[in-house]
């Protein structure tokens, strides 16, 4: 047994032993009206490539994003940067933070706003799997994204598994808790865990942080063992410090009007207002985003270990 694998089952052991509290907030929290402040782009940091092979792990991509639906110029950007990137950069699944139909997830504006942006990806069989934001659930409470195939989302909340990365997709609109408290336990042959889902934990962004996630949510990934959460909400790029072997990032600027940053407090480490969606690398040793903007190079990347 390798020395992640020995602390999972520690994690798990003791996760059993532990209470976890009862539910989480479910509501949206109201528009913050404070100042915008964009910083200036990070400087770039390239990173070496390490794959070493931990039970013959095999190294997997995809690719990620949010607040996207709107059939504009600006989601198209972004999806035809998408199609670029991956030319050279292969990844066969996108995975989404929310808000994929705006204004109200009107099965009438999905040719507009979904298919058709992302056309390069689906004829070469790339499958989308998203979650629900809350402009998805207006019409019908999100019922024809379900119920489409193409959207990849077999029901609210459900789990999907690729070469050993365990995927847990919830929706926040009204989140459960004990579904999600069930399914963030790792199985056999899960070598990481990410989260997704729309309102977020932590946010530099307007929106801000979901009111109740971090002191609810947070406590129950740590003990679980989660390595990467993912949420939207806030049209931009935020990203926390690595908190007790956690990132948790935004990101919401897949093609809707930007929000400006608003000093979110000192779990934020970044805070970007740009165009973009990122691509992230698992290999067997640690998970590797970058946030890669609608033009121009990389304006930020980062990595996770998790806690082994």
């Amino acid at each position: 047994m390798n020395v992640r694998a020995a602390v999972l089952s520690l994690t798990l052991l003791l996760a059993g032993c532990a209470s976890d509290g009862a539910g989480g907030a479910s509501a949206e929290p109201p528009i913050r009206n404070a100042p915008s402040l964009t910083p200036s782009p990070p400087p770039f940091d390239p990173q070496t490539d390490r794959t070493e092979a931990v039970e013959g792990f095999v190294p997997s991509t995809f690719a990620v994003i949010g607040d996207f639906g709107t059939g504009d110029d600006r989601q198209r950007a972004v999806a035809r940067k998408m199609c670029a990137w991956r030319d050279k950069r292969p990844y066969d699944h996108v995975f989404t933070t929310g808000d994929n139909i705006y204004p109200d997830g009107d099965p009438g504006l999905f040719e507009e706003r979904f298919f058709e942006p992302y056309d390069c990806l689906f004829r070469d069989d790339v499958k989308f799997h998203v979650s629900l934001g809350n402009h998805d659930i207006v019409m019908k409470s999100g019922l024809p994204q379900i119920r489409r195939k193409a959207f990849g989302i077999p029901r609210r909340n459900y789990v999907f598994r690729e070469k050993g990365v365990r995927f847990v997709v919830a929706d926040s609109n009204d989140l459960n808790y004990r579904w999600l408290r069930k399914q963030t336990r790792a199985e056999a042959g899960d070598h990481w865990t990410i989260v997704l889902f729309h309102h977020p934990v932590y946010s530099g962004g307007t929106h801000g942080s979901t009111p109740g996630f971090a002191s609810t949510l947070r406590p129950l990934f740590e003990r679980r063992g989660v390595d990467l959460v993912l949420n939207g909400h806030d049209h931009l790029y935020s990203v926390t410090r690595e908190l007790k072997g956690i990132r948790y990032a935004v990101t919401g600027g897949g093609g809707a009007r930007s929000y400006g940053c608003d000093n979110g407090g000192p779990p934020i480490a970044r805070c970007i207002v740009r165009l973009h969606f990122l691509h992230v690398r698992a290999t067997a040793t640690r998970l590797e985003v970058t946030v890669v903007p609608a033009r121009g190079r990389p304006i930020h990347r980062f990595r996770t270990r998790g806690r082994a």
